[in-house]
């Protein structure tokens, strides 16, 4: 992306990435220590340069009548889902833009919410979507985005999602030298 000059909006594991190793602080989350030993594994395996493009990233891209960053504007592991309070929405709005579409991440779930003649669209997630089956989060093999089309004076949303296969993910897990690799091969299902 960096050698086609395109913006790339930063998000939390990227910063994470960059920054020191850190000592796990637990949250009373499921599997924490597994993903902290993972987060920390990935972080050893950039190279420098890797880590500049990771520096390369930007908190949040504008464009015209759009507005993309991860968490919220504000911060990068910000919450902004179905539930938010308008309240909070509109705090936002008034300190960092009127766009009438904003797209965020962070959740991993996809969403449209429509708020008073703008859109707020989570388009899930390429690498990590989770969901939850039989009262347990899995992660299925799959990629979610979402397409944006200007068509007749307004954006069109599409929302996607596209399986890929689950064996040969298992097995680049398995291979990597990644700790509690069996563990998070095992979190991985069909799509």
């Amino acid at each position: 992306m960096s050698a086609l000059g395109c913006p790339v909006v930063s998000g939390n594991a990227d910063r994470q990435t960059l920054e020191a190793p850190q000592p796990l602080q637990p949250r009373s989350f499921p599997d924490e220590q597994e993903i902290h030993d993972i987060g920390q594994w990935s972080a050893a395996q950039l190279t420098e340069t890797e880590r500049d493009t990771l520096r390369s990233f930007v908190p949040s891209v504008e464009r015209e009548d759009l507005l993309c960053f991860h968490g919220s504007p504000a911060r990068d592991d910000e919450v902004l889902d179905a539930g938010t309070p308008a309240e909070r929405l509109e705090e936002l709005r008034a300190e960092y833009g009127q766009q009438s579409i904003w797209i965020g991440g962070h959740t991993h779930q996809p969403l449209l919410r429509s708020l008073n003649g703008w859109r707020l669209l989570n388009p899930g997630s390429v690498g990590l979507p989770f969901e939850k089956r039989g009262g347990k989060y899995v992660n299925p093999a799959r990629a979610e985005s979402l397409l944006l089309d200007w068509t007749e004076g307004d954006w069109a949303v599409t929302f996607r999602r596209v399986p890929y296969p689950l064996a040969p993910l298992k097995e680049g897990i398995l291979a990597s030298g990644m700790p509690h690799a069996r563990w998070l091969a095992a979190e991985w299902v069909e799509g």
